[in-house]
């Protein structure tokens, strides 16, 4: 049986892999167009109002992971009337969220667009058009998590991964039109963008009414459970609104001290990024509903074995991608993109390592997150992420340069994440010592032993394509190469080679 349901999850990340191959490079490709077509001052114009409006919006991200949460234990324990119940509450809540991000919206963020933010005065007219656009966008997205999380947790990978490629084939055509548009670059650009959420989102709504028959929506549902949605929500939502601080918090900061160039270089970065987090967030993705469903179910060995397993793959996935694009960075850059933002190089080697050591840990956040009681880790998430932006307006008070900025605030959350990380040890049955060694250390001898090597040699190669495709040849085959045999245990490893064995096999009695 738990064979079965790992297959499952391997199965739903293989289709996820699909999407994110695709959607990977069309969203490097149509990053350089939009880049060269924008120009860095106007490009880092959308990340900082990107940035402003995502800021604003911090109610929709604590009720998505309620909703999901609440789905998936209904969902574990085959309840098919509280699964419709959770549907209707969450539909409910979230357009009482949109209400009141349009009204702190409008209100808030024109007030930072005029007053704050660090734009020239040619382009205000363009920023505020942008922002209108943005606002739409999120106010679609708003109304559509409660249909984006029933494909989740129904575990309907493929169309997830088929909506996906649809809405980066829209993105292309936005580039063209982008390119060959008269009128104001950055105002087509934020309305061709905001016409493809409206039509994705659009189809995820059709797609759940025509296939899932809870998602009827009704006013008629438990006070009970909505109170209960409510709570959970709520204990996140501090937690949500501090890392809305920490992270739009320091793109609004980085402009109003820097200006749109040093935001062209961070939004640069946080393409790449989303591109290299990508092939792990398709299988977190994967692994939230079989984690939460497995708590759901008191099956807390599957659990535990899920989580240990997943912090091992993530890592791999990860460390595998990172290596060559940590040592080829600048080459890489000069390749995607025809204008290369000052700074760019660094944020990127920076985050990458950040991301490498707090993201391997999403499995066991999303075990804490499976059980609900999110008061105590709420509350010392929410701390650290508040303290967080206040460290980072000291540091950039003090006359601190962009690099060292982003250098401490990396940091930062490295700790931040270690702090919440002991607090889990109340809330599920994790045994840290056992983790560390099972994992964490393992993982990091697989650093010393490919990692450090393959940087230090890496440098004395000449920037050409042939001494690229070099690098990442040889540094991602010992990277699985050594994650194999130094992270895996037995299980795990018979586990891959019986999945490598049975394609084999096939394979050959197929051409048999």
């Amino acid at each position: 049986m738990s064979y079965s349901r790992t297959s499952k999850v391997a199965k739903n990340t293989v289709m996820l892999y699909i999407r994110m191959a695709f959607t990977m490079l069309v969203s490097l490709y149509t990053s350089r167009v939009v880049l060269n077509t924008l120009g860095v001052v106007d490009y880092g114009i959308n990340n900082v109002v990107g940035g402003t409006v995502t800021f604003l919006t911090f109610l929709v991200f604590s009720m998505n992971t309620a909703t999901q949460r609440f789905l998936n234990v209904a969902m574990g324990k085959n309840d098919e009337e509280e699964v419709r119940h959770v549907f209707s509450i969450s539909v409910t809540i979230h357009f009482i969220i949109l209400v009141l991000v349009l009204i702190i919206g409008e209100i808030v963020g024109l007030w930072l667009l005029y007053n704050k933010l660090v734009i020239p005065a040619d382009r205000m007219t363009a920023a505020f058009w942008l922002f209108q656009f943005t606002m739409v966008s999120t106010c679609t997205t708003i109304m559509s998590i409660p249909y984006n999380a029933e494909v989740i947790a129904h575990e309907k990978m493929g169309i997830y991964a088929w909506l996906s490629i649809l809405d980066v084939v829209l993105k292309l055509i936005v580039v063209y039109l982008l390119v060959i548009s008269p009128v104001d670059k950055l105002i087509t650009f934020g309305f061709l963008t905001m016409c493809t959420f409206i039509l994705n989102r659009t189809l995820y709504t059709i797609y759940c009414k025509r296939n899932f028959k809870e998602c009827r929506y009704s006013i008629h549902f438990p006070r009970k459970l909505f109170k209960e949605m409510v709570v959970f929500a709520s204990w996140d939502l501090f937690g949500v609104f501090a890392w809305a601080c920490a992270t739009q918090g320091a793109t609004i900061l980085l402009n109003m001290f820097f200006g749109p160039t040093v935001n062209a270089a961070r939004g640069i970065a946080g393409t790449v990024l989303g591109a290299v987090k990508g092939f792990s967030g398709n299988f977190t993705t994967a692994l939230n509903p079989a984690i939460t469903k497995a708590y759901a179910a008191k099956d807390f060995s599957y659990m535990n074995k899920l989580m240990y397993s997943g912090s091992k793959l993530v890592f791999i996935l990860l460390f595998t991608i990172m290596l060559p694009l940590f040592i080829k960075c600048h080459y890489v850059l000069e390749l995607w993109l025809k204008i290369v933002p000052e700074y760019s190089v660094s944020f990127i080697r920076i985050l990458l390592v950040q991301t490498l050591i707090v993201t391997m840990w999403t499995p066991v956040f999303i075990s804490g997150i499976a059980t609900g009681k999110l008061k105590t880790f709420g509350v010392i998430t929410s701390s650290l992420n508040i303290l967080q932006i206040v460290v980072c307006y000291i540091i950039l008070k003090l006359g601190v340069q962009p690099v060292e900025t982003i250098l401490s605030l990396a940091l930062w959350e490295i700790i931040a994440y270690s702090i919440q990380f002991f607090t889990l040890k109340k809330l599920i049955e994790f045994h840290f010592c056992q983790y560390a060694l099972k994992v964490l250390f393992r993982a990091f001898i697989v650093v010393i032993v490919v990692g450090i090597p393959a940087v230090y040699f890496g440098n004395y190669l000449s920037d050409t394509f042939l001494h690229l495709m070099y690098t990442c040849l040889v540094a991602c085959s010992l990277s699985l190469l050594f994650s194999f045999f130094i992270l895996l245990d037995k299980s795990e490893k018979a586990f891959v080679m019986a999945k490598i064995l049975k394609k084999h096999s096939y394979e050959g009695n197929k051409e048999n």
